[in-house]
């Protein structure tokens, strides 16, 4: 009897032992705020009236990350992760374009679509990294595609969960240096002038994944990272 009581007693122990091990906290992402520098670069240019019309994930969302899940702010809203991160693409764009006087949802002159071929993370020791690659179109015809890298800071890392948390807490960051390399392209100036007469297609997968290596890190090997 006294070894039965033992050996339940002990297994009882190694059960709590390993729900512990198994608990983890988890990674925190933050809401979008505008910032100044992006607030600079909208002024440079000359626009008024925009609508952003729709943003679609279309192919690769893989925010995987020791273990457990890097979550988007608004997640419980949606069933589908890439719905989270459009919607939370689409909100931090909108609330740009709002702090500049420049959105116009109800009737614009121009209207943006964000085609978002893919989002993921590279979480190592040495690099923890967020990679977006998009297109936006435009409803006046034009199109310009991005490809963005975005580094977490890696200096004192002690563990990779760490890093992760690192990786969750630079979401908003990722999000604002996609919009900060779209808008400061040459490109955008024309995008965003005066023009309805085009719809994209966002139901089929992107351009670019067309062209893209077969594996999305032989895409990746030879960009700068920034």
């Amino acid at each position: 009897m006294k070894k039965t009581l033992l050996s339940i007693s002990l297994a009882v122990s190694a059960a709590l032992l390993l729900t512990a091990c198994k608990t983890t906290e988890p990674y925190y992402s933050y809401s979008f705020e505008p910032n100044a520098q992006i607030q600079r670069a909208w002024h440079r240019i000359d626009a008024k009236d925009i609508g952003v019309e729709q943003v679609r994930v279309v192919k690769i969302i893989d925010l995987d990350c020791a273990g457990d899940r890097i979550a988007i702010p608004g997640k419980g809203e949606f069933s589908d992760l890439r719905d989270a991160f459009a919607h939370y693409w689409k909100n931090a764009f909108i609330t740009d374009l709002s702090s500049v006087g420049m959105l116009n949802q109800e009737k614009p002159k121009v209207k943006l679509y964000n085609l978002i071929d893919s989002v993921k993370i590279i979480a190592e020791p040495t690099q923890l990294q967020w990679r977006i690659k998009m297109e936006i179109f435009s409803s006046n015809g034009g199109m310009l595609k991005q490809e963005i890298t975005y580094n977490a800071p890696t200096d004192g890392l002690k563990n990779m969960r760490e890093g992760c948390s690192r990786l969750a807490a630079g979401l908003d960051k990722a999000v604002a240096w996609s919009i900060l390399k779209t808008i400061s392209d040459p490109r955008f100036q024309e995008m965003v002038q005066p023009g309805l007469g085009y719809v994209p297609s966002m139901k089929a997968v992107s351009i670019t994944s067309v062209f893209q290596p077969d594996t999305e890190e032989d895409y990746w090997k030879s960009k700068p990272t920034r």
